[in-house]
């Protein structure tokens, strides 16, 4: 059942880089348990929008805020953010693992705070590692011991070993062959809805968001050229851009084509 109060809210987000500007007027509301999906063109904005939501982008907004620590800001969007009971999830996974560390070492790093005994720490780790359908085996491997997508799944084990309520996606599929991407973005998916974590997923990809959205934020050129329902979106997309961009997938073969 949907909260009255959205679990993340952005009004009028800007980012400018001197002159230039890279965003302006971007809007939306989630929900627990939802994710949206921002797509577009590559240079559109998508991955600029999900680090200036984290502040490590310099940012300006009307109103952002987030339920969880009760954040709220109108104005500038504080550098270093680092939203409380969030987690990030970035394209390349090997470089965002140390590959002098092994995978369970990195997972469990996310709890440090915690200061739990090994023991426990381990049997913690080895659960996520099994939510992400990985085998105890891989506790103790570096990363360059597992290939790109079993990489991809230690880094979704390490985001919700701390049992988030946010999850930031950047690009996470787009590494992997199809299979491995088709693979993982169903676990994705399925832990989404078991723990009820809101995902925020950037994706180049109309199939992904078709499948998986609850919402769809297109952005062109820095700002928001259709923000709809995953249904509306590509059922009636609600700009000339979106509509030329649901029927491009449409003849690729990304996306069914529609009824006539």
């Amino acid at each position: 059942m949907q909260q009255n109060k959205p679990l993340i809210s952005i009004s009028n987000l800007q980012v400018s880089a001197g002159d230039k500007q890279l965003l302006s007027g971007v809007c939306f509301d989630l929900y627990e348990g939802e994710m949206l999906c921002i797509v577009g063109e590559s240079g559109a904005g998508k991955s600029t929008l999900i680090k200036a939501l984290q502040g490590m982008m310099p940012a300006r907004c009307d109103s952002f805020t987030y339920a969880p620590s009760n954040f709220e800001v109108c104005g500038a969007i504080p550098s270093g953010l680092g939203l409380p009971q969030a987690r990030w999830v970035m394209q390349d996974p090997l470089s965002a693992l140390n590959p002098r560390q092994s995978l369970g070492r990195s997972i469990a790093e996310s709890l440090h705070k915690e200061r739990l005994p090994k023991d426990h720490l381990r049997k913690r780790v080895l659960s996520v590692l099994s939510d992400v359908e990985l085998s105890e085996e891989f506790y103790d491997r570096l990363p360059s011991q597992v290939s790109l997508g079993q990489a991809q799944r230690a880094c979704l084990a390490r985001a919700l070993i701390a049992k988030p309520k946010l999850i930031f996606f950047d690009e996470p599929l787009s590494a992997l062959d199809a299979l491995v991407q088709k693979k993982i973005a169903h676990r994705m998916e399925h832990l989404r809805r078991a723990t009820n974590t809101t995902y925020i997923a950037v994706t180049h990809d109309l199939g992904f968001a078709a499948a998986y959205a609850d919402k769809v934020l297109l952005l062109r050129d820095g700002t928001v050229s259709a923000y709809q329902s995953r249904s509306a979106f590509f059922a009636n997309p609600q700009s000339d851009y979106a509509i030329d961009l649901v029927a491009a997938a449409q003849s690729l073969g990304a996306l069914p084509k529609a009824a006539a």
